[in-house]
Parts: C-alpha cells; sequence; structure tokens
C-alpha cells in the first residue's frame, strides 16, 4: 500500500467572509427536488440510460487504480467519534439541518431517562447519494457543497476529516463530479476529503476497521477494487479485527438481477476476503432507502442498518418486513427488526397526502391536459360542433372515423406498454395485470372527461359557438390534468396495500422532515456504540449571521430550534475484554436496545 498523504498536517484553509445577503453566498438555496416535473423526468431518464450503458464499456473504478491505494490510519488515539450520513443533497432545509447538525461540536441526548452526550465526529462518512436529481457540478453546489460550507465555514482546531462512497445518483455522469469534489484532497467548508479513490479502508482504535464499497448502479465490485481490500485483509489486518462496511444501495423494486450480484459481491468480500483474515464483519451500514430501520442476527452479533436520512424525501417504513434474510459467508442468515423511524403510523398517514398529488406537481398536471385536449383535436371534436352534447357511441364514432385512427390505436397500445413497464415492482402476469389495470384507469379517464367538458360547456353554462368550444377545451385541459393525476394517485395508492411502487408514491410528496444521522463511538474497552439521531422537523425559516463568529454556522433558525433526538436506546456491539489490536475478545454482544 502507498504512502498515505492523508496523514500529513496540512494547514486549515482560512475563514471565509461571512455573507450578509443570500447574493453572496456563492450558491442557490434550493427547495426539494420536483420528481415529477415534466423537465426533470426527461433529463433524469435520459441520464439514467446514457449512464446505464456507458457504465458497461468504461467503468470510471478501473481508472482509479492509477491513483495510490492508500489506507488511512487513525487507530492510534483511545478511541473515536464518527457520523455518518446518507442520501443528502436534497432541498436546503432538510439538508442544511442535517449538516449544521453533525458541524456543532457536542450533542447532549436524553432516552428513557437517561442522558447521552455525543460529540462531533473526527471523521465524517457520506455513504452515498450526495446529490439529487442528477449530478451536475451546479447541483453538487446548490444543493450539497453550499449547504455543509455554511454549516461548518472553516476548521476549527480539530479539522474533522471527510470520506464518501458513491450512490446511483452520483454515477448518473460517470463519477466525474464525485472524483472531482471528493478525491482530490479539498476542503469542504471545515471538512477535509481524504481520498483518492471512491471506495476506501479506514484503519480506526481498537482493532475496527470501516470498508466503503463502490458498487457502481447496485451491480457489482469490480476486480481492482476487491484487490485492494484483500490486499488490506492480507497485510493489515489480524485476527480479531471487526469490520463496518457501508455501501449505497440503488433504490430498488423487488430482487432484480444488480441487486443479487451486488448482494453475492457482498457476501464474497465477506466469505473470501475478511473471514480469511481472522476479522469479523459485525455492522452493515446501507443506504438507498430513505429511513431509519435496523436488523439484528438471531443468531449472531451482526447488525443491519439501512440510513438514509441525510434530506431527501422519506421512503415509507410501514411495509418493512419483522424478520428479513440477508447474505452471509454461510448463506443467507435470519434477522429480525429492531428499530425503525419514523413510525409505521407515521408513514401510513403520510400516504394519505398521495391523493393531494396535483397540488404537489402542477407542471406534470398540466401536461396530462394538454395532451388531452391534443387527443381532442385529434378525434376531431373541435370540428363542426362534435364536441357539444357528446355521449358514449358519438365519441367512440369519432375515434373510429378519426383520419388519425390508427395512430390513437397506436397511442393506446402504447399506453399499455407503458403502464406495464412502470408496473416494475411486480413481475409476470401479475405486472402485466397491474399495466392493464392502470392503463384501463387512464383511458376511461379520458373518455370521462371529454364527457364532463361536453356537458358542462354546452348544458351548464349554456354557451354556443366558439364560446362553447372554447369553454370545451378549458374544460378538458383543466379537468384533464386533474383526472390525470388522480388516476396516478388511486393507481399508487392500491398498489402500496400490497407493498409496491413505494418511492413513485413518496417521492413526488417531496416530504423533507423525519431526518437522521448516525453517530458511532469507538470506545477504549473496545465497544462500539451506535447513536441514530433523529430531527422530528427540520428548520423552515433562516436568517443569515454576517456578526457572528468566523467559524460558527452562516445561518440560524429565524423560529423554532429543530430538535435532535436519539430515536432509539444506543446500540454498543463488539466490546472487548481488552481494548487494543491484536488482543483476545469477547464474542459481541447483542443491542442494548
Amino acid at each position: 500500500m502507498a504512502e498515505n498523504p492523508a496523514d500529513l498536517d496540512d494547514p486549515p484553509a482560512p475563514c471565509p467572509a461571512r455573507p450578509a445577503a443570500d447574493s453572496e453566498l456563492g450558491f442557490v438555496r434550493r427547495p426539494m427536488v420536483r420528481w415529477f416535473d415534466p423537465h426533470q423526468l426527461v433529463d433524469t431518464a435520459v441520464r439514467v440510460l446514457l449512464s446505464g450503458m456507458f457504465s458497461s464499456y468504461a467503468d470510471n473504478r478501473e481508472s482509479q487504480a492509477r491513483e495510490p491505494a492508500e489506507v488511512p490510519d487513525r487507530s492510534k488515539q483511545e478511541d473515536l467519534w464518527l457520523d455518518y450520513v446518507a442520501d443528502l443533497g436534497d432541498g436546503w432545509n432538510s439538508t442544511y439541518t442535517i449538516a449544521r447538525l453533525l458541524a456543532t461540536e457536542e450533542l447532549t441526548l436524553e432516552h428513557d431517562g437517561e442522558t447521552h452526550r455525543t460529540e462531533r465526529g473526527q471523521i465524517l462518512v457520506m455513504g452515498g447519494d450526495a446529490v439529487y436529481p442528477v449530478p451536475k457540478a451546479g447541483e453538487y453546489e446548490n444543493r450539497m457543497l453550499g449547504p455543509y460550507r455554511s454549516a461548518l465555514p472553516c476548521a476549527p482546531a480539530d479539522a474533522p476529516e471527510l470520506f464518501a462512497i458513491p450512490g446511483s445518483h452520483d454515477w448518473y455522469d460517470g463519477l466525474v463530479n464525485f472524483t472531482s469534489i471528493f478525491c482530490r484532497n479539498r476542503w469542504i467548508g471545515g471538512w477535509r476529503t481524504r481520498q483518492r479513490r471512491s471506495y476506501f479502508a479506514l484503519k480506526l482504535p481498537n482493532g475496527w476497521w470501516l470498508w466503503g464499497i463502490d458498487i457502481q448502479f447496485g451491480a457489482s465490485i469490480d476486480e481492482v477494487q476487491l484487490r485492494y481490500f484483500a490486499e488490506v485483509a492480507a497485510g493489515q489486518m489480524q485476527r480479531g479485527d471487526r469490520v463496518v462496511l457501508c455501501m449505497s444501495k440503488e433504490v430498488d423494486s423487488g430482487r432484480n438481477q444488480g441487486e443479487v450480484h451486488s448482494d453475492r459481491d457482498v457476501a464474497y468480500l465477506e466469505r473470501e476476503i475478511i473471514q480469511p483474515s481472522g476479522a469479523q464483519l459485525l455492522l452493515y451500514l446501507r443506504s438507498g432507502k430513505h429511513y431509519y430501520s435496523r436488523y439484528e442476527e438471531q443468531d449472531g452479533p451482526r447488525h443491519h442498518i439501512e440510513s438514509g436520512g441525510g434530506g431527501a424525501f422519506l421512503h415509507p417504513t410501514h411495509n418493512l418486513r419483522e424478520h428479513a434474510e440477508f447474505p452471509g459467508p454461510e448463506g443467507p442468515s435470519t434477522y429480525r427488526r429492531a428499530g425503525t423511524y419514523p413510525s409505521a403510523a407515521f408513514s401510513r398517514s403520510l400516504r394519505k397526502r398521495i391523493w393531494l398529488m396535483p397540488a404537489y406537481n402542477l407542471p406534470l398536471a398540466a401536461v396530462f391536459g394538454t395532451v388531452q385536449v391534443l387527443l381532442a383535436f385529434m378525434l376531431g371534436l373541435h370540428l363542426e360542433d362534435r364536441h357539444v352534447s357528446l355521449g358514449v357511441v358519438d365519441l367512440l364514432r369519432a375515434m373510429w372515423e378519426s383520419p388519425t385512427a390508427f395512430l390513437l390505436s397506436l397511442l393506446v397500445l402504447a399506453s399499455l406498454v407503458g403502464m406495464v413497464r412502470f408496473a416494475h415492482d411486480a413481475t409476470g402476469i401479475r405486472r402485466v395485470l397491474l399495466g392493464l389495470a392502470h392503463s384501463t384507469l387512464q383511458v376511461s379517464s379520458v373518455a370521462g372527461v371529454m364527457l364532463a367538458a361536453s356537458h358542462l360547456s354546452s348544458e351548464s353554462f349554456e354557451l354556443e359557438g366558439a364560446g362553447s368550444l372554447l369553454a370545451f377545451l378549458g374544460l378538458v385541459w383543466l379537468l384533464g390534468g386533474i383526472s390525470g393525476m388522480m388516476g396516478m394517485a388511486g393507481y399508487l395508492w392500491a398498489t402500496g396495500y400490497v407493498g409496491l411502487h413505494a418511492t413513485e408514491a413518496y417521492a413526488p410528496l417531496h416530504h423533507q422532515d423525519q431526518k437522521h444521522v448516525l453517530r458511532l463511538h469507538i470506545q477504549a474497552d473496545g465497544a462500539l456504540t451506535v447513536y441514530p439521531i433523529g430531527v422530528e422537523r427540520v428548520g423552515r425559516n433562516w436568517k443569515l449571521q454576517p456578526d457572528a463568529p468566523a467559524d460558527a454556522p452562516w445561518f440560524a433558525p429565524d423560529g423554532p430550534e429543530p430538535e435532535p433526538h436519539l430515536i432509539e436506546q444506543p446500540i454498543r456491539i463488539g466490546q472487548s475484554e481488552t481494548s487494543g489490536r491484536g488482543r483476545r475478545r469477547r464474542n459481541a454482544v447483542r443491542s442494548a436496545a
């Protein structure tokens, strides 16, 4: 392994001038991503398509092999605090609230009558998806770099370090901007990046290691990366060492082929690389789902924590299983769910907002309405007062007699195919039936809109001629937009009962509250304690503090202070009989929760 420049004593960057107005920030405070905005949908779809095509031919991880294979050593102190955040760069309110929490020097938290004092992490690990929706340089600046610089403008005497692994959204440009930001030994406010590749192995006190792996789009660990970790295990790890494994998981539905591949590679990593060294993998930290859940092994010491609460929209928790199987070195192991945030009850209550989708997503509603107006023209309903007093038979005759009848038939067929593709959570005949039901719902709503608009414009409003036609087209646009969104809402509501389309149902709600981070403490006795810290309500209004100390956050709440709390009792893992590397250790203890 190469000599590690991360161990050099670099002088901290000078504190920047404090801004007195938003125009002096150097970035734009952005709202939550509007996932169903038509422009956003097209932009993201194109980038996903291109990244999927080119990642098969040009894997950025292979070019990283030219960089030194470094292993940062932070094992010389008796204890160490480490912060973990993932799925972060989204709206300003949520991202800055979490960044400000991470920048706070001390947090005193209470749970079940006990008081716990925690310290800011000497290391900050970003566990994937540092920006949404796509990894443009401007999006990184506005949605991640700006909020984190504002929270900790410059380094304190003991400047914390920052390590990051990419998620699927970081990969949409082939990892170009991620590499520029996190792999060039640069400052992000008061945090210093300390890596050369998109994956790393950190040597921590008392025989602990933290490995951050890069699985691209949830597909695989590349050969160069496997070789790096194999050399770390063979050359530097000792019997009795313990490993925390960080990985980002693409938000998927069901067990697609990519997930199967990545799970096999994780099992391979544990079975063929970690175990032969005499070390033990005790804690999995996984991002990709925007909630907190913890599963503990029923017949063993390991924990799986899903943690993606750094700022992105909230995923539902009410459909999480009580028991789950995760891959292990000897095959799948059974785990039981031990902690969840937010609660299942809150998750269900949030689901009711699906019916407000037209209000949350006005641009997409406008597109639905415009499409229905175009369909009215294709049916010739603007000619010879055909729109007046329409009936079902009239509508069918208009479709049959239309010069574009063949094109209309193709559109109906395309709608069916599109809805089947949209039902990606299901497989086989179930997927076809779901797509058919959704397509039928949308086509029926189009007919219903035409009939309702005809009745209202010609009979209820008692209009004639051009006035009647304009009213008809206006009503088609308005009712078409509402019905299109309500049809989608109804489909997502119904499929949610069987655990499908969680991302599609909750992403357009843009929910910014119920965020969380993890704070890890490696103690002198060799144990690792995990503090899951939640924030029930993020800040809404902020005021600049131009006269505050140079290293103070740039913004303070202009209203109630966001209140962090412990999600559950701190989880204690892997206590040793005697601290220190290479000494005899007890088996890992179960959670204190």
